[in-house]
């Protein structure tokens, strides 16, 4: 209890000073009001029922200086950053740092870097993800990468870049624009995750209520196949509060490029077989009384693995539950999928 009661004081400091800095360029929302009205990033931070802006614009022009050198998840990012959205965190090597600046620069963004270069530890069976460091890098190694941190403001991209190195998870959360609920989640789960891969797709499957299918919006296990409208991981795949993130960024994205925003929502509407080593298995066919009846061509693998290999032998998926199915070729069972760390993520 009393860690708990010096992590809420060193919060309520924070909030204070952050709100004493920037109250002369603020204006409250009526005159006998002591409750700032705060813009972008800074209203999350402040006031956990502040939502984005679907009606914001994204820069069209940065857009098309960002295709072809970054990917699409770290573009979305990119640009909800630039457009005073959210700050965002990326990794990135020296170069592609380098190339970032150029562009903030022109584009009237921020970008800081940390002081430390990283190697990443790919994670198994996630087509070359990797949601864990190994160690430090050593001078001139390459592969090495920094966290980067994006925001419309030095102030705020320095703040992110403080609160996340201080393990203020909760604070830097807010500033991301990850609503409480999931930010709450992410504590409760972030030692168990720390365990296996720091994938937290397990927790967030058993901590969602109710049948199948689940709410396609928040299909955050998109991201493993291309580009995703969720940053974070929700608290729950129902999450009321995530949703209306995603149609927000889908809103933005729309504006800039109708294109890329109708392929991300075809892509979260689609029902994933997750398991923790042995890859994830995209289906682009529906569930249908319990079953997915697919084709090979409806099938995508995050990497070639042995359960991979069994799903092409298969045409049919029969549901058992959440953590459960099994591979018919026809009338014929030929596997099972189970235990803890397999997942079935049915969103279409």
């Amino acid at each position: 209890m009393a860690g708990e009661t010096r992590k809420e004081r060193l919060r309520t400091i924070l909030r204070q000073t952050l709100a004493k800095q920037l109250q002369s360029e603020s204006e409250p929302r009526h005159p006998d009001s002591r409750a700032w009205c705060f813009p972008g990033p800074w209203g999350a931070f402040f006031d956990e029922r502040s939502a984005w802006n679907s009606a914001t614009r994204l820069n069209p022009d940065l857009y098309k200086e960002l295709i072809g050198t970054f990917d699409e998840n770290q573009i979305r990012e990119i640009l909800l950053a630039a457009a005073d959205i959210k700050i965002s965190r990326t990794t990135l090597t020296d170069g592609k740092i380098e190339i970032l600046q150029a562009i903030a620069e022109k584009h009237r963004f921020q970008i800081v870097a940390s002081a430390d270069r990283w190697i990443l530890r790919a994670d198994r069976g996630k087509g070359g993800w990797a949601n864990r460091k190994e160690r430090l890098a050593e001078p001139g190694e390459p592969g090495g990468v920094r966290n980067v941190y994006i925001a419309s403001a030095t102030t705020l991209a320095e703040t992110g870049r403080l609160l996340d190195q201080a393990g203020e998870d909760d604070l830097f959360g807010a500033l991301l624009g990850i609503p409480l609920c999931c930010r709450e989640a992410f504590d409760r789960s972030k030692a168990h995750a720390a365990r296996e891969q720091f994938d937290f797709v397990p927790y967030v499957l058993d901590n969602t209520p109710g049948d199948m299918p689940y709410d396609w919006r928040l299909n955050y296990t998109a991201q493993y196949f291309g580009s995703s409208l969720l940053s974070f991981f929700p608290c729950s795949f129902r999450c009321p509060t995530a949703a209306a993130i995603v149609d927000s960024t889908a809103a933005m994205l729309s504006h800039c490029d109708y294109t890329w925003a109708s392929r991300s929502v075809e892509l979260h509407k689609t029902n994933i077989l997750y398991t923790e080593t042995r890859g994830l298995h995209l289906f682009r066919a529906p569930l249908r009384n319990g079953q997915i009846s697919y084709s090979p061509r409806d099938l995508q693998s995050s990497e070639p693995t042995e359960l991979a290999h069994l799903l092409q032998q298969g045409d049919r998926l029969k549901v058992g539950g959440k953590h459960s199915a099994q591979i018919y070729r026809g009338p014929t069972k030929i596997g099972d999928v189970t235990g803890a760390g397999t997942c079935m993520c049915v969103f279409y």
